[in-house]
């Protein structure tokens, strides 16, 4: 389909995150792009695509998919436009495994409900933290997390789940 725009997600010193973004045209586009290049192979390694749903970006559903590795410095994304988190929606995600990122968090708390945002804590250095937060909807979504998430183990580490009391 026709690409509006494709953007390779860069590190500071401009090695590229692993990650891109594109946006099509319309959805139908981004949709096809998403079923057939999915799991598909690009410079000998697998690249996982799927709808950029994350909130503060253009295009309203319209962006193709994102790939695997990546996320933010603990800015996350559409950080500019933010909005402010409704109490009871946002978790705290404690002891996650350094090889933990975004995507694999969201997918991991999606089983709960619909997830809002995801972020992976990172240093100024870009090494991850081991904690994140995850942001749903709705705040049943999020006590179901706690519930059902909480000492379940994730990529080898046993997750802790409560709710982010710093949440802003």
């Amino acid at each position: 389909g026709n690409v509006d725009q494709a953007n390779i997600l860069q590190q500071e010193d401009g090695t590229s995150k692993g990650c891109g973004i594109v946006v099509y045209q319309n959805a139908r586009d981004a949709s096809r792009a998403i079923r057939e290049l999915q799991g598909t192979i690009v410079h000998g390694r697998p690249i996982f695509v799927r709808e950029d749903r994350e909130q503060g970006g253009r295009g309203g559903g319209r962006r193709g998919g994102r790939g695997g590795r990546g996320g933010g410095r603990g800015r996350g994304r559409g950080g500019f436009n933010r909005k402010p988190v409704t109490p009871g929606t946002q978790l705290f995600v404690n002891n996650l495994s350094f090889d933990t990122n975004w995507t694999e968090l969201k997918d991991h708390f999606r089983q709960c409900g619909d997830v809002d945002r995801v972020d992976v804590i990172e240093g100024p250095d870009g090494r991850k933290k081991g904690f994140g937060t995850v942001r749903f909807f709705n705040a049943k979504d999020a006590q179901n997390a706690i519930e059902r998430l909480n000492g379940v183990e994730l990529q080898g580490r046993e997750l802790e789940v409560r709710i982010d009391n710093k949440a802003r």
